[in-house]
């Protein structure tokens, strides 16, 4: 892997060149060998993309012609999503090791705030729920953290006049130049922001590989008019479309060219390469400086298998049932259309035409009918289409569907997740054990919802600790931020802080579970209050001791409330306070 890559080291961080300029050959060299990289890993992926678009045309019902006529994929990644991720996540950030100091305490709240104030935003959501139906229906699920900071113009900060230098110019001089420094400008960082781009997962590529830990690189594949290339690199690009764009596809993507935008790790570069060119477009030096550099957390993938770092949409665990369900499903739909309340009637009664017609209750009148029946009754003048036998496989049909989808529901879980769906009337337990089943089922994609958040935040924490500026900090958090904790923030901050997510933050709130955890402090509260503080205040127990007695029955619910686990950092030091005056009112 990347047996080339150490040459990018002699190249510029940027590079944009006139059409008539000489190329640079050792350009021409990287351009050849990150095109043949990208060629050989779309060969590598091409059977996983194939495979991803048909499964995405089955989640959109995308067909020309036919119709699904259950949609069975969309309802389960819909059951799933709501499962796994429903609500937006709280950040929770705290010093990794020393809890009691002031400095580290307000470094964290600096960086949860900050997080906070940029995830309050309409488009978190919007483009994670993207990218979780990427990760349930294709196999998928990529987001991206950006940083854009505004470049402004700021006066250039004055050093004073040495005393030298200001006798020799004289009054008039000094006031000259300082009038002339005044009027000087230098670049400037403005409004600084943190956003997410949910990036389309055929448009996402990976280097060939057996483990994430062992991707040197990755790409983003743009879409782009020339338009925006001139105005993105001041410059055009040769024809370098999609392969895949062909038939029905929309006019705009037949306008737009592919951009690859490289980021390389082993060298900590990133460029952006069109096929069909001779050279880079650009090549910059690591542009965010991040810990573990991609502006990604781990990609979201589905069933991986061992050796390789490909991913397999659950939808090849049932396509069969999905076509089964759907063949069961059209003759279904075509016997309904036969069973209809229809017959024949003599031609020598017209008006037993019109009978169909009456409303309940009503009677047709029909002239001599016994006489013109010849006594015959009804059934000898009126016949009913047989219905019997249709309405009998109308009924095996639809037992049939029920049976295929039972059987999708066993092996994705959603028959779990229907168990778990509780009622009022059910007892304590009963509900106990359908939460169990719900969570164990879908604990393995929640996990890796859940990670794939926790990497976020770390990134936005990185960003904002190391590119924020001491005002933009300021103003995000509403805090009087100290020196010392700025410069903590801009030291080794993946070493000092623990970034998290609050518990279950990410999906629905369990009402009953969370009235069960407060039930449960509240009653190991009740049991140290009635037996550990007699022994305090008789001196029989130390406060160091009954202290920590009183961590461990309530450790399992601190990662509930943010404020009980700062106060139970100074739980010691206050019952050593209580203790000392106990003794002096004895």
């Amino acid at each position: 892997m990347n047996e080339n890559s150490n040459q990018v080291d002699s190249f510029s961080s940027s590079s944009e060149r006139a059409e008539d300029e000489t190329l640079d050959q050792n350009a021409v060299k990287l351009q050849k060998i990150w095109s043949s990289r990208i060629k050989d890993e779309e060969k590598a992926h091409r059977a996983y993309r194939d495979r991803g678009r048909d499964v995405q045309e089955v989640f959109n019902d995308d067909f020309d012609e036919d119709e699904l006529l259950v949609p069975l994929l969309w309802s389960v990644v819909q059951v799933e999503h709501s499962g796994i991720y429903s609500s937006q996540p709280v950040p929770d950030v705290r010093p990794a090791n020393d809890e009691k100091n002031d400095t580290f305490r307000q470094a964290s709240d600096v960086l949860e705030r900050g997080i906070v104030h940029f995830v309050d935003d309409q488009s978190f959501d919007d483009n994670f729920h993207r990218t979780v139906d990427d990760f349930l229906a294709p196999g998928l699920g990529v987001i991206r953290v950006k940083m854009d900071s505004e470049i402004i113009q700021v006066p250039v900060p004055q050093a004073p006049i040495p005393p030298d230098v200001a006798y020799e110019l004289g009054t008039e001089g000094v006031k000259m130049l300082q009038a002339e420094m005044a009027n000087k400008k230098t670049n400037g960082i403005g409004e600084q922001n943190i956003s997410w781009e949910h990036v389309t997962w055929d448009r996402f590529g990976w280097e060939p590989c057996n483990s994430w830990r062992d991707c040197d690189w990755i790409y983003f594949r743009h879409r782009m008019t020339q338009a925006q290339i001139k105005a993105r690199f001041g410059r055009t690009v040769r024809a370098s479309k999609d392969p895949n764009d062909t038939g029905n596809v929309s006019s705009w993507k037949k306008k737009t060219y592919d951009v690859y935008e490289v980021w390389d790790r082993a060298n900590k570069k990133v460029l952006f390469i069109a096929k069909n060119e001779a050279e880079p477009i650009e090549i910059q030096d690591d542009p965010m400086g991040l810990a573990k550099f991609y502006p990604i957390p781990l990609p979201m993938m589905t069933n991986v298998p061992t050796g390789e770092l490909v991913p397999k949409p659950d939808y090849d665990y049932i396509e069969a049932y999905d076509r089964e369900l759907n063949r069961l499903q059209e003759r279904r739909m075509a016997l309904i259309e036969q069973i209809k309340a229809v017959g024949a009637h003599d031609k020598g009664l017209p008006e037993l035409g019109d009978i169909f017609e009456q409303e309940d209750g009503e009677s047709l009148p029909i002239p001599n009918l016994a006489q013109r029946t010849q006594g015959g009754g009804f059934d000898s003048v009126m016949f009913a289409l047989p219905l019997e036998e249709k309405v009998l496989v109308l009924a095996k049909l639809t037992e049939q569907i029920q049976f295929v989808k039972a059987q999708v529901d066993e092996i994705l879980g959603i028959a779990d997740i229907v168990r778990g769906v509780s009622n009022a009337k059910e007892g304590v337990g009963t509900q106990e054990l359908k939460g169990r089943w719900v969570g164990i089922r879908l604990s393995r994609k929640r996990d890796v919802v859940a990670f794939t958040v926790r990497e976020m935040f770390r990134i936005m924490g990185q960003l904002l600790a190391s590119h924020f500026t001491d005002e933009n900090l300021v103003r995000l958090t509403q805090l009087h931020i100290k020196p010392e904790t700025l410069q903590l923030l801009r030291n080794d901050l993946l070493m000092d802080f623990s970034i998290d997510i609050e518990t279950d933050s990410t999906v629905g709130k369990d009402e009953f579970q969370e009235r069960q955890t407060r039930n449960d402090m509240m009653a190991s509260v009740g049991a140290y209050a009635s037996t550990v503080l007699p022994m305090v205040q008789q001196n029989l127990l130390p406060a160091d001791v009954s202290s920590a007695i009183l961590r461990a029955a309530l450790q399992p619910y601190t990662k509930y409330s943010r404020g009980l686990d700062e106060s139970m950092t100074d739980l010691q030091t206050t019952m050593q306070q209580l203790q000392q005056q106990q003794q002096t009112i004895e």
